[in-house]
C-alpha cells in the first residue's frame, strides 16, 4: 500500500491551485517518495508498510469520524470523501477499505485517542507527516461543513493529539481559505463520479 507520497503529492499538487490537475502532478512527484520509502532500510520506525497501513487507516476513519461529529453526514460531506478518494487514485481494493474505515469513524464506540496515539507512534515523530495528516482532514472538513458545529474543535483535539500547537492550525486553516477552500462549489462535480461512503 505504498501511497503515503501520493496523499503528501496530492495535498501539495492541489495547493499549486491547479485542481485535479494539480494534484495529478503531486502524485506523481509523491510516487518518488513512496518508492525511496520503501527501500529505505534507515526509516525512523524501520517498518514503512506498517506506516502507511496506520495512516491509510487513521486517515479514513477520522474522516468519518468528523463527518458524523455534528450527528449525521450531509451529501456535501460525502462529496468531500469521494474527492479525496479520487485525488489519491485508489485501487478497487482500497477504495473499499477506505469506505469501510470510513464506516468504522462513524461508528459511537469509535476510539478518536487510541486511533491517533496508533498513528503518531507509527510517524515516529516526524511531524511533516502528521501535518500532512491534519491538512487532509482540515481540507475534507472545509469542504464538507465549512469546519463548523462541532468538527472544528474535534479537529483541533486532532491537532493537540499530534503536537500541533493552536497557533499552526489557524495558519494552515488560514492558507487553505485563502486557496478557496471552505466554499461548497469546489466539490459540485464530485456527485454521481466513482464509488465513496454512504451517508449516515
Amino acid at each position: 500500500m505504498n501511497w503515503i507520497g501520493k496523499l503528501v503529492g496530492a495535498v501539495l499538487g492541489a495547493a499549486t491551485g491547479l485542481g485535479v490537475a494539480g494534484a495529478l502532478v503531486g502524485i506523481v512527484i509523491g510516487h518518488a517518495y513512496d518508492e525511496k520509502m520503501s527501500g529505505d532500510d534507515d526509516a525512523p520506525n524501520r517498518d514503512a508498510a506498517g506506516t502507511r497501513l496506520v495512516f491509510f487507516r487513521a486517515t479514513f476513519t477520522v474522516m468519518g469520524h468528523a463527518a458524523k461529529a455534528d450527528g449525521r453526514v450531509s451529501e456535501q460531506e460525502i462529496l468531500a470523501a469521494r474527492q479525496v478518494f479520487r485525488h489519491l487514485r485508489l485501487g478497487e481494493a482500497e477504495t473499499r477499505e477506505a469506505m469501510d474505515c470510513f464506516t468504522r469513524g462513524k461508528a459511537a464506540g469509535f476510539d478518536l485517542g487510541a486511533t491517533l496515539a496508533e498513528l503518531r507512534k507509527a510517524c515516529g515523530g516526524r511531524h511533516d507527516l502528521l501535518r500532512y495528516f491534519l491538512d487532509i482532514q482540515m481540507r475534507t472538513a472545509l469542504l464538507g461543513n465549512d469546519l463548523q458545529g462541532p468538527v472544528r474543535p474535534l479537529l483541533m483535539r486532532v491537532a493537540q493529539a499530534l503536537g500541533i500547537s493552536g497557533f499552526e492550525f489557524a495558519h494552515m486553516e488560514a492558507i487553505l481559505r485563502m486557496q478557496g477552500f471552505g466554499t461548497a462549489h469546489q466539490y459540485s462535480r464530485a456527485g454521481g463520479e466513482g464509488g465513496g461512503p454512504r451517508g449516515a
